[in-house]
């Protein structure tokens, strides 16, 4: 008996070691588990705990022997355990409950976060338990973590196994990188950047599509005088080195002006590449139009990349939409055109390049600076020749060649050579104003041809917006004839409207010529002289 206090007192000097290691509650207690001394894992005694009954250290005692438990929580693998040891008169116990509590408000946070660190990675996150299976993922655009497929990574099991980081390439994307976080025995972490990998991926297809110019000026259809000025300004520019500037409504061609430009230049037998500065994602901004070295950053080629200066060397730089380029890239493009080198990132060896640049926008430039959006110096330095395209709606005489020029190539990649259309469709075209210019008149007639059961576009085939919603001859309707017979009667008189406008100003630009007129127009000379009647020319 004089040995107790001795012993009890041993144990109570072991407890704090017992409670750190367990990362719990350790106590003492005695055969009927009432709790003498308790501490926690920072080493504090619990007064509150003493005098308690534990059934399970009572169960100990009664036992003899050793009792452990174990319980898994269902959403993080996180295990809570218990253990009583019988030691003479009293019994020892431990849990690791604390740590269990730490390790699950981990897990939380971490699956609150998932989405933010797959936004910030450009790529995929997950949370995976301590055998590698995928128990949590998140992409760029997810909201909430989603449900894992209980995939087992081998990369992931082996950081569990070894609780070692692990930087490495993905599993799911080449030239992705990954990373394998171990956080507590339970489970870790990892993300990769397979989304911005994918999206440089598109982005150089999207530049290698780009790579060659295949208009020239034949290409551009205007009969009438609504480009005669831009395309003497192109043919102008043509022959000159200086950058160029065109503008313009989307749909308006500026992009096949600037193809023609390259082509009747000195530089038609070097590369011409074009980009969309709208569509680069700022992580990969700097890197797609400089390059990088070897080794610059991780998952980088070890050959290193050419960017895109590089690679027109000596040809043609179109910047598509270059209002969009962000304002510390306009401050490195200035660099550049200053003074004609780059260098690739990572790597502090200059590059000499020879590079025309021609740059398209929707927006006035110098709105643009007056908003500070956009650098006056590499405004100034960009807009040598300025080239204007105006909207199709400022120019409708020249519809009837667009589509005659359009048709003839659906013609041919449809294999039917006979494509025509219907008078009424082609006044139908002519009063509508184009908001999306030459493309939205290319993917209508697109749309009627595959609409057509004949070789002759019907107005029916045109779209409801182009029509007016409007009635057309032979639709059938539940109301009565004469309100029909109106409707058609005031579709007709607002295409004739239209119409005499631009026959008056396609007669004079002919001196009178009826036939020229009727040829410009695309209808035949009997049309021109109804027309003609009709309005009392």
């Amino acid at each position: 008996m004089t040995n107790k206090p001795i012993s009890l007192e041993m144990i109570y000097q072991a407890l704090p070691f017992i409670a750190r290691t367990t990362g719990g509650v350790a106590q003492v207690t005695d055969a009927s588990g009432m709790c003498l001394y308790a501490v926690g894992p920072d080493g504090e005694r619990r007064e509150n705990l003493e005098g308690l009954i534990n059934e399970f250290c009572h169960q100990t005692a009664a036992e003899g022997k050793p009792v452990g438990v174990g319980e898994g929580d269902s959403d993080n693998d996180v295990r809570r355990e218990s253990f009583a040891l019988p030691l003479g008169d009293y019994v020892i116990s431990a849990s690791n409950e604390d740590r269990a509590d730490r390790q699950s408000e981990l897990f939380d946070t971490l699956k609150e976060t998932l989405p933010l660190i797959a936004a910030v990675a450009e790529g995929e996150a997950i949370l995976f338990d301590k055998a590698g299976k995928r128990m949590l993922t998140a992409n760029p655009k997810t909201v909430e973590p989603e449900k894992g497929d209980g995939s087992i990574s081998e990369s992931c099991l082996k950081v569990m196994q070894t609780n070692r980081p692990d930087i490495g390439p993905s599993r799911t994307v080449a030239e992705a990188t990954a990373v394998r976080i171990p956080i507590c025995s339970a489970f870790g972490f990892g993300f990769n950047n397979s989304v911005s990998v994918r999206k440089r991926r598109d982005l150089l297809e999207q530049v290698r599509r780009n790579r060659s110019a295949k208009y020239t000026w034949e290409d551009i259809v205007s009969k009438g005088t609504r480009l005669k000025v831009s395309l003497e300004q192109a043919q102008s520019a043509a022959e000159t080195q200086s950058s160029v500037v065109i503008l313009g409504e989307s749909g308006t061609g500026k992009e096949l002006f600037a193809q023609a430009i390259h082509n009747a230049s000195k530089r038609a037998d070097k590369p011409f590449i074009a980009i969309n500065c709208a569509a680069l994602p700022e992580n990969l901004v700097e890197s797609t139009f400089f390059g990088y070295a070897e080794g610059s950053f991780t998952g980088a080629k070890k050959s290193g990349q050419a960017g895109l200066f590089e690679e027109a060397d000596g040809g043609t730089l179109l910047l598509d939409e270059i209002s969009e380029m962000p304002l510390e890239l306009q401050a490195k493009l200035l660099r550049v055109l200053q003074e004609n080198e780059i260098t690739r990132i990572g790597s502090s060896k200059p590059v000499p390049v020879d590079v025309r640049i021609i740059c398209t926008c929707n927006r006035d430039l110098a709105d643009c600076v007056e908003e500070g959006s956009f650098r006056a110096d590499l405004f100034y330095r960009l807009n040598v020749i300025d080239i204007f395209l105006p909207p199709l709606r400022e120019g409708k005489g020249d519809i009837p060649s667009l589509v005659t020029s359009i048709l003839r190539n659906i013609s041919v990649q449809e294999d039917r050579p006979n494509l025509q259309i219907d008078q009424w469709a082609m006044d139908l075209l002519l009063n509508y104003d184009w908001p999306g210019n030459v493309r939205e008149l290319n993917n209508a007639l697109e749309r009627a041809v595959s609409l057509a059961d004949r070789e002759t576009i019907q107005p029916e085939q045109l779209s409801a917006r182009i029509r007016g919603n409007l009635a057309l001859p032979g639709q059938n309707s539940d109301k009565p004839l004469a309100a029909k017979k109106g409707r058609t009667k005031k579709l007709k008189s607002s295409l004739a409207e239209a119409g005499h406008s631009l026959i008056l100003e396609t007669l004079e630009r002919n001196h009178g010529n009826r036939t020229k007129t009727a040829k410009e127009l695309g209808i035949s000379v009997t049309t021109l002289w109804r027309r003609m009647q009709e309005a009392k020319i």
